[in-house]
């Protein structure tokens, strides 16, 4: 078997891999990654759809369904040349490969093995890209407010999009509220505002996370306090 030969029926074996491949790149966020990576990527999960499939297979002969017998002969037919090819097995595995993909995206996207990992102490990681991802995708946060020192301007709104990392510090805000940030002035309201600014020219506040009741600013206590040294 040349080496042409072996090349495409490499690539037909392993096109439901591509496919899997393709969607969890396209679906999740993640750092730039290079080709060869992609490849690597693409053989492993195109060993796993195989897997899946005759694992469904299996499955499904166990509880009587009309399945066909759970024989894949992606590996015989990989190194032997004699062995014909089955394109409606590829087809099916490329559905599986569909599947899995979907939900490695999923696992992906909510950060389920770190959660998991995280439970049992093995990481502290978080799994986002940087701590702007993490602050964005945690639950309720939504509304917040920029402070633009060097422009002297606060931008209160919710937030409709951002980018995927810190480095552009990209936002899209909806039903923005514009103040002053020295003198708090009300300048000006719209419906929708694009900011994109230097990491270090802007801070960010998360009005919908409550201060902890532990720490908050006890001002009765205060009041008592210097009533206490007034009095000595």
């Amino acid at each position: 078997m040349d080496i042409t030969e072996f090349t495409i029926r490499l690539l037909l074996l392993f096109f439901p891999g591509i496919i899997c491949s393709y969607i969890v790149d396209a679906f999740t966020i993640h750092k730039p990654r290079e080709s060869f990576f992609f490849l690597l990527q693409s053989f492993v999960f195109g060993l796993s759809s195989y897997f899946l499939f005759w694992l469904i297979l299996f499955i499904g002969t166990k509880v009587n369904l009309c399945v066909p017998k759970p024989e894949v002969i992606f590996l015989r037919a990989l190194v032997d040349a004699n062995i014909s090819i089955s394109y409606s097995e590829i087809a099916w595995v490329c559905i599986a490969s569909i599947i899995l993909g979907l939900v490695i995206t999923a696992i992906e996207t909510y950060k389920i093995h770190f959660r998991l990992v995280k439970i049992l102490r093995i990481t502290k990681k978080f799994g986002e890209l940087d701590v702007w991802g993490y602050a964005f995708n945690a639950k309720n946060i939504e509304w917040v407010t920029i402070r633009d020192i060097k422009k002297d301007m606060v931008y209160d709104g919710w937030v409709k999009a951002f980018s995927d990392d810190s480095k552009d510090a990209e936002l899209l805000l909806r039903d923005v509220s514009v103040y002053s940030n020295l003198e708090g002035e009300p300048l000006y309201q719209v419906g929708a505002m694009y900011i994109s600014r230097n990491r270090d020219d802007i801070t960010i506040e998360f009005r919908t996370i409550p201060v902890s009741e532990n720490i908050k600013w006890k001002k009765e206590d205060e009041d008592e306090k210097n009533n206490i040294e007034s009095m000595v």
